[in-house]
Order: structure tokens, then C-alpha cells, then sequence
């Protein structure tokens, strides 16, 4: 049985993994990029921070509030632009924005976990003391991505149109597929945050994956997804975001019996994903925009 045939498109690819790697797409009217690069090394950290110094000259961290990560793919990006102007690109810095830099967030996990966080404190005194930091140390993050361009009526909205999950799990020719890491951190040897991006281009449409995951030792597991799908020929882009969250013994728990001591599943992003319980109605957004309206300007927000 012959393959497919795949309709007209371009494949970009440019630079090397040392230097940064470009890989994309054209097609039906869109550019998507992504851009791989390695982690920013000690020199580039130090350019980052004194050109923070220069925008934001009481602080070295002020942009940010909170000190970096200690991965940092700083110059990574995936980006979505259509031929008449909408874009909307996810990057790491932007990412570490929408972390609550507040003195009191740290608190938080204690309060809501209150009887796991004195336990693990109480059995690990020595090691939990070194994560506690006047930020929020788990870089937790709800960003859906930085919409660049101000476009006359081109604003996320909301809406009742959900993405349809269902129908893209209907086997359908992969024209492009990418995973970018933007972050991650693990917080003092206490678990893993990991902040992500994956898509794929087919035929009849694209979708994204954004997804950060938080692994609390012995205290929670959160995930918060985000994403975007595109049916070529609409005339609109939809967006969900959705945050779930729950005791790390809960999940554990259903393990099945048969692993015995083995926890490998507790490092498996779709398995965890499938143990977290239905999100809260309040943690759930669903929004769509235009991606055809004429282009009056430019500007860049995060969100």
C-alpha cells in the first residue's frame, strides 16, 4: 500500500544545535518556527542580567522578580505566524513572568499541604530548608503565550467552543513535529518543574501542547496545560488552558500493584496527566481569536 500524498509544503531548517537550529513549516498560509539552542551558559546569564540592570535599573532581577531557573533555555521559542499578521510565540523569560514573585507565595504550598509539607519537612530537615525561597520556588506558571501584534479586533476572547481532542486522535500524516524545553528546575533535589512545548502540523490542521509539570516530593503534583489548535481554512485560532493539581500519595497510589517498589511512573508526564483528577471549573479557560483582520499596528502582551 503506497503512503499518502502529502499536500504542498516547505520545511525550514537552518543553524546548528550548537549555535541554535531553526526548524519550521510553511503551509496554508502559516510560518511555524521553533528553535532549539543550549541551555544559557554563565556569559549569556551575565548579558541577561545587565541588560535587566538597564531596563530595570533597581534590580538585576527586577523584570523577573525571581532569580533564574537553573535550566534556562533562554533562546528557545516556538512561533505561530499567519501571512496576515496574528503571532503568537512561547519563550521561556515571558514564561517566568506569570511566576508570582511575591514574598508570600512560598507559603502557599505549605498552607495547602499543610500535613505533607510537616512530614517531609520533619524527615528531611536539612535538604527542605534550602528550597524555601521568597518567591515562588516551584516557577509555576500559567502563561498561554505572548501575542505579538496588535491587530484591529485580533484579541483572545472568550468562548463556549471547546477543542475537539477527540478528533485528533483520528490518525491523520504528520507534516511536522517539534518538542521544545524552555525551563526546568529541580528545586534543590526536592522534585522537578519542567515547562514544555510540542506541536504537530497535519493536513487539515496544527495543534500545540504547552505544559508545565511540578513534582513535589512526598507533597503534590501540578500541571498546567495550554493549548492551541487551528483548523486550516477557520478563521480562528482556539486556546485552552487548564490547571489540575493533587496530593503526591494520591497519585502514587494508583501505581498499579503489579510495579511493586517501582514509582518510574511518577516521571511520566501522560501517565500523570491521566491520574490528576477533572480540573475545577475556575481553572479552566477556553478562548478564540481571529486570525484574518487587517493589521493596524504593533505590540507585544503576555498572557
Amino acid at each position: 500500500m503506497s503512503p499518502p500524498t502529502l499536500p504542498p509544503h516547505e520545511i525550514l531548517e537552518e543553524g546548528t544545535p550548537r549555535e541554535g537550529k531553526l526548524k519550521g513549516i510553511r503551509y496554508n498560509g502559516w510560518t511555524i518556527t521553533s528553535r532549539k539552542a543550549p541551555i544559557l551558559n554563565s556569559s549569556e546569564i551575565d548579558i541577561l542580567s545587565r541588560y535587566l540592570v538597564w531596563l530595570f535599573p533597581s534590580s538585576a532581577q527586577a523584570a523577573l522578580g525571581i532569580p533564574l531557573p537553573e535550566m534556562i533555555f533562554g533562546n528557545n521559542h516556538l512561533t505561530l505566524e499567519h501571512e496576515r499578521g496574528f503571532r503568537l510565540e512561547f519563550r521561556a523569560l515571558d514564561a517566568l513572568k506569570r511566576v508570582d514573585s511575591t514574598s508570600g507565595s512560598s507559603e502557599m504550598i505549605k498552607v495547602a499541604y499543610a500535613e505533607e509539607w510537616s512530614s517531609k519537612s520533619n524527615a528531611n530537615h536539612e535538604d527542605i530548608k534550602d528550597v524555601i525561597k521568597p518567591y515562588d520556588w516551584t516557577y509555576s506558571t500559567d502563561y498561554r503565550g505572548s501575542h505579538a501584534g496588535v491587530v484591529e479586533g485580533q484579541q483572545f476572547e472568550s468562548t463556549t467552543e471547546s477543542i475537539d481532542i477527540e478528533k485528533l486522535k483520528v490518525p491523520d500524516p504528520i507534516l511536522f513535529y517539534e518538542e521544545n524545553i524552555l525551563y526546568e528546575d529541580e528545586l534543590a533535589d526536592n522534585g522537578t518543574a519542567l515547562l514544555n512545548v510540542r506541536l504537530r502540523v497535519m493536513p487539515s490542521c496544527f495543534f500545540l501542547l504547552q505544559r508545565f509539570l511540578l513534582r513535589v516530593d512526598d507533597v503534590l503534583f501540578r500541571m498546567n496545560d495550554t493549548r492551541v489548535y487551528h483548523e486550516f481554512g477557520s478563521p480562528y485560532v482556539l486556546r485552552e488552558y487548564v490547571s489540575r493539581e493533587d496530593h503526591y500519595a494520591k497519585i502514587r497510589a494508583q501505581i498499579p500493584p503489579y510495579k511493586g517498589e517501582d514509582i518510574s511512573l511518577l516521571t511520566d508526564p501522560n501517565w500523570i496527566s491521566a491520574a490528576l483528577p477533572p480540573p475545577k471549573k475556575e481553572d479552566v479557560v477556553q478562548e478564540k481569536v481571529g486570525v484574518l483582520p487587517r493589521i493596524v499596528g504593533s505590540a507585544t502582551s503576555v498572557v
